[in-house]
């Protein structure tokens, strides 16, 4: 991001920094480009090195000033889309999920007296289906609609008989989640409105759009601890850097963890889709979680009771 100013804090203002949501420093969605890369050098010659802290914004941000700064750049993945490829996490992504799960789990509860409710939720992510993915597996979703998958209408028609299917089974519920990039046409209106049509008298259906609530918490335990490990894995290397001479866009790192180990990838060696601001397809690790949905959503089976007679498991 491109910040006017320097800002510091004291020790006892950093103190609590990880115990508060946002960003103490400040932020922008402005990147660094080769209009602005002239005012941004001159504050770049008093020093040693620079971290940047951010999604999308801050890859492109990094390769720019890599042309004009000699220095080693380190790009630390913050943004609860978890869209920044070189990492299987961001910092903020843990965090978001939990709001959202909490916000679900009470979305469920107002429906604990009423019965044959059905809720369509839109959540946040940008490009990156990861909140929609994650929060369904979590929240028990039967159905969510992510951009990675884009769905057809024969696709929705399908997934609301199969939510007829649940309530004729005893299920009283529905969890519908999509998130806000999924389509530019089937909006939360429209499937909302085709999940009543296809369950006229069956059940009802509510609109829900979640919202900024998903950005407004305190860190989670993961995320705090996730950032003193980018941290610390930044300062340690950091340390055997600066007595390079020169540095080049081999330099620009993404700090990351993948799988079980936390790694540097350069800039330059990331594989992503720069128009989408997407890592590819191939890289994301949680999209192969993805059929857990339909399977652990499928209807309770009928059990038979007496010869004859069949009894269905309620919920």
């Amino acid at each position: 991001a491109v910040v006017s100013t320097q800002s510091t804090g004291t020790p006892a203002e950093c103190e609590v920094w990880g115990m508060i949501g946002g960003c103490a420093i400040g932020a922008s969605r402005k990147t660094i480009t080769d209009e602005n890369i002239g005012f941004v050098k001159e504050q770049l010659k008093s020093l040693d090195a620079v971290v940047i802290f951010g999604g999308f914004e801050a890859i492109f941000s990094s390769l720019t000033l890599a042309k004009v700064a000699p220095l080693p750049i380190y790009v630390i993945p913050a943004t609860i889309s978890n869209n920044v490829p070189g990492s299987d996490f961001s910092l903020g992504c843990d965090t978001a999920l939990n709001s959202i799960v909490r916000a679900v789990d009470s979305i469920k509860q107002s429906a604990a007296s009423t019965r044959k409710r059905v809720f369509i939720l839109e959540l946040m992510g940008g490009n990156c289906g990861y909140l929609t993915v994650m929060s369904g597996i979590a929240c028990g979703a039967d159905a969510v609609y992510i951009p990675e998958n884009p769905v057809k209408i024969d696709e929705l028609q399908a997934d609301a008989s199969k939510v007829i299917d649940k309530m004729e089974r005893g299920v009283h519920r529905g969890i519908i989640m999509r998130n806000e990039y999924s389509s530019p046409n089937y909006k939360n209106d429209f499937v909302a409105a085709l999940y009543a049509e296809e369950g006229a008298g069956k059940y009802v259906v509510r609109n829900n759009i979640l919202g900024h609530i998903q950005q407004g918490y305190s860190p989670s335990p993961f995320d705090r601890c996730m950032a003193a490990q980018f941290a610390s894995k930044v300062y340690r290397n950091l340390e055997k850097r600066l007595v390079q001479e020169s540095f080049t866009a081999e330099d620009v790192v993404v700090v990351g963890v993948i799988g079980s180990n936390t790694l540097f990838t350069p800039v330059t060696k990331l594989e992503m889709d720069k128009e989408r601001r997407v890592p590819t397809k191939s890289s994301l690790r949680w999209l192969e979680l993805k059929p857990l949905i339909p399977i652990l959503s499928l209807p309770p089976p009928i059990v038979k009771t007496e010869v004859g007679q069949e009894d269905k498991i309620k919920d």
